[in-house]
């Protein structure tokens, strides 16, 4: 019965040291106590510390994006100067196309012209004329009469001109037409009415 009893008691301390050695392990692995050496506490300088370094870093990556925001701004601005100036350049050269594709007295396209009967349109050198309505004869000039193109002809002095034909006088030597009743016509290039 000792021996039975001392096998208790061997079993009783094991047990207690292998419990005991389980809580020691358990509790080292755990990271230990706060505020001790495994766990120490920190102090409010070197959380301000970190603050300071993290505001750095984020004031420097912020910093970064306004420079490149600045940079586009400008880049922007400029661009809006070119796409002005270029607006200028065009609106310039709508002008000067304009002015060119003008006739001496600055006519660029047809005009309507109203003739009341028994007036004469003389037209000037190189002027266009296209009849729309009414009955008119061709006015002779010192050289000669209106050019028929339409039909390929020199119009005579008196003859009937016939409507929606074009016609172009060559020289200012007083070739025309005269309305023997109310006449529209279109005309570009110089001309006078008497």
């Amino acid at each position: 019965m000792n021996v039975l009893k001392n096998k208790k008691i061997h079993i009783i301390c094991i047990t207690a040291v292998l419990i005991i050695i389980s809580v020691v392990v358990i509790s080292a692995a755990d990271g230990g106590v706060p505020g001790s050496e495994s766990d120490p506490l920190v102090t409010q300088s070197f959380v301000e510390q970190k603050i300071d370094q993290i505001k750095y870093y984020t004031d420097s990556v912020l910093g970064g994006i306004g420079t490149e925001n600045k940079k586009a701004k400008e880049e922007i601005a400029a661009l809006q100067v070119q796409l002005q100036q270029q607006k200028d350049e065009l609106l310039k050269l709508r002008t000067d196309i304009s002015a060119m594709s003008q006739t001496s007295s600055g006519v660029a396209k047809f005009e309507v012209v109203e003739l009341k009967k028994g007036q004469i349109l003389i037209s000037g050198d190189g002027s266009e004329i296209i009849p729309r309505s009414g009955k008119m004869t061709a006015v002779y000039g010192q050289n000669g009469g209106l050019s028929d193109i339409t039909s390929a002809k020199d119009l005579k002095a008196g003859e009937a001109i016939v409507l929606n034909h074009m016609l172009i006088s060559a020289r200012d030597d007083g070739r025309g037409l005269k309305a023997t009743t109310e006449v529209f016509l279109l005309v570009k290039g110089p001309y006078t009415i008497k």
